[in-house]
């Protein structure tokens, strides 16, 4: 009988509780049953997935693979780091552990130590009481579906004691400073960018006033490990910032990008009436009342920018004529590649998800002829997106190579450059980096230049929560019941489309008034939900609220807990 699998959309997360299992008595199938029907993560399911993975890593790479292994701050990691690393020994691997680093530095670790793998032991921008773990192969990037049922094959075998892993002492190798690793990799990935824009972070070009509101860049890294020198870094290269989070707080509380919608905006006068508690919010509160309630930005200058705990996603917040609202990555992919072609020609390939706005996707040909794909939820099918012909995982180039992969959320993968080569990249998503690189592609376009940009569509995203996710297939009766819904609302059939990595999906696409519609619901990888993202070219004068509320009644209909 298949038993569940382990890993949700990016890695597997859990509340993580150190002494739960052992208090509990669980055994093993008891410590992994926890992870799956109550979303426990405790040391004794971490040391089994820690064997598991080491196992795999016997049947495919050979005899004492290399692992490297790091963490963000989260209380319970220290127990979880210790579970991970004794069940890869016991599977006969070696391991080297590389500190406290954001995630992308992980990548870099394991390029730069030649690594089999690696194993980020963190929950991204989940709250503090919850960790997990994500794998890295040889090659840097995050592990895929199939991998990642193999392991959880292995770690349920190995839990009711079908296998056995070998039991041996793998050797335990000098720690290494990865966060110093990381901090030089951003750095030569500023020398990339500044190739890119054909421009020079700390010449005299830019006028970063012009471009970051008085006093400096709130820099929000929510208590991760950029929190204490990366506003430091943009300072010394001209860039005016002040970090607003605190290592004195856990980890992603009361901040980061994680807590914000791609779509929010915020009056200026809202803010004034009552303080928010989120930090990047409250500092923003404090800088008005500070001057008597009248915005000290002009519209279109960023405000601030939030990255996520583990580092691997941003957001930006820019000034309007009455408030701020949030930069998106989809914006952000657009300022870049805009800012590019405007001092190199060039095709790009752009990767982005299914809940990407229609407008930067529909309207791609305004910047020229360019390649568009639609990807999965999750970076790594970005990544997968953009190899060239599917397969090659390296892009071979002397110059920034034209490829880019974009989340609405803050997930951007660009290309970064392998250790000690010249013209040899990989695919990484890095929130420190997609900063940079932001700040860098306005301050070209302020110059002038650049195509134009897109104009936002139209979109929704709900969730049925909590929902029996089993009962959603995207391919069964409520899945066409939905279609039906959709079809009769729109007046109009709509197409069905498959998404590799997506298999719950139903995507419907279509038009409405004559112009592009997308309608996905998914099951989340992570939490007890079932999502609706519809989205709208720019243009239709349609309700979508009304589609939306009709389908979420359906789904709420079938999927609650409560229904029949």
């Amino acid at each position: 009988m298949a038993r569940p699998r382990l890993h949700g959309t990016d890695g597997i997360r859990g509340r993580a509780d150190e002494t739960l299992g052992a208090a509990l008595e669980w055994d093993d199938e008891g410590a992994l049953n926890a992870l799956i029907e109550h979303r426990v993560l405790c040391n004794r399911a971490m040391r089994i997935i820690g064997e598991a993975t080491g196992l795999h890593l016997l049947n495919t790479v050979g005899d004492s693979p290399l692992v490297v292994i790091g963490w963000d701050r989260r209380k319970a990691n220290n127990g979880l780091v210790d579970a991970l690393e004794s069940g890869l020994g016991a599977a006969g691997c070696r391991t080297i552990r590389v500190g406290e680093v954001p995630t992308p530095g992980l990548h870099h670790a394991v390029l730069a130590s030649a690594a089999d793998a690696g194993m980020m032991v963190t929950a991204s921008h989940n709250p503090a009481t919850d960790s997990g773990v994500k794998l890295f192969d040889s090659d840097g990037y995050k592990s895929m579906p199939e991998t990642e049922d193999k392991i959880s094959k292995l770690a349920w075998n190995l839990a009711d004691g079908s296998i056995a892993a070998p039991q041996g002492k793998g050797e335990i190798l000098d720690e290494i400073d990865g966060l110093g690793l990381y901090k030089n990799f951003l750095n030569q990935r500023i020398e990339s960018f500044e190739s890119l824009f054909d421009c020079h972070m700390n010449s005299n070009d830019f006028d970063w006033q012009e471009i970051i509101a008085s006093p400096g860049l709130l820099l929000d890294c929510s208590g991760g490990a950029g929190t204490d020198w990366f506003a430091e870094e943009l300072v010394q290269r001209n860039i005016p910032s002040i970090e607003v989070s605190s290592r004195l707080d856990p980890i992603n509380h009361e901040c980061g990008a994680g807590d914000f919608s791609p779509t929010a905006k915020w009056l200026a006068s809202e803010l004034l009436i009552e303080t928010p508690s989120h930090r990047l919010l409250w500092t923003i509160a404090k800088r008005l009342e500070e001057n008597e309630g009248v915005p000290s930005w002009k519209p279109g200058q960023i405000i601030g920018a939030a990255l996520d705990g583990d580092g691997d996603r941003c957001l930006l917040i820019e000034g309007t004529s009455d408030g701020f609202q949030i930069v998106d990555g989809d914006r952000m992919c657009d300022d870049i590649m805009r800012a590019a072609l405007s001092t190199n020609s060039g095709k790009w390939k752009m990767a982005s998800s299914i809940e990407s706005d229609l407008g930067l996707t529909a309207d791609l040909d305004r910047l020229g002829e360019h390649d568009s794909i639609t990807t999965a939820v999750g970076d790594r099918w970005l990544s997968a997106a953009l190899w060239n012909n599917g397969t090659e995982r390296w892009l071979k180039s002397t110059n920034f190579p034209y490829v880019i992969g974009t989340e609405d959320s803050g997930h951007l993968v660009m290309p970064a450059l392998c250790p000690n080569t010249s013209d040899k990249w990989g695919l990484v998503g890095d929130g420190a980096a997609t900063l940079l690189a932001s700040l860098l592609a306005r301050a070209v376009l302020v110059k002038g230049g650049g195509g134009m940009s897109f104009e936002n569509g139209w979109k929704s995203r709900v969730s049925v929560r909590p929902s029996v996710r089993e009962r959603w297939t995207g391919d069964n009766e409520i899945a066409e019941e939905v279609q039906l819904a959709a079809e009769a609302w729109c007046g109009s059939s709509l197409i069905r489309e498959n998404i590799d990595g997506e298999p719950n999906l139903l995507l419907l696409s279509g038009h409405l008034e004559g112009k592009s519609i997308s309608i996905a619901i998914r099951n989340s990888g992570t939490e007890a939900k079932t999502s609706i993202s519809i989205r709208f070219a720019k243009g239709i004068e349609a309700d979508g609220g009304e589609l939306s509320l009709k389908i979420y009644e359906i789904l709420t209909h079938h999927l609650s807990p409560n229904s029949q």
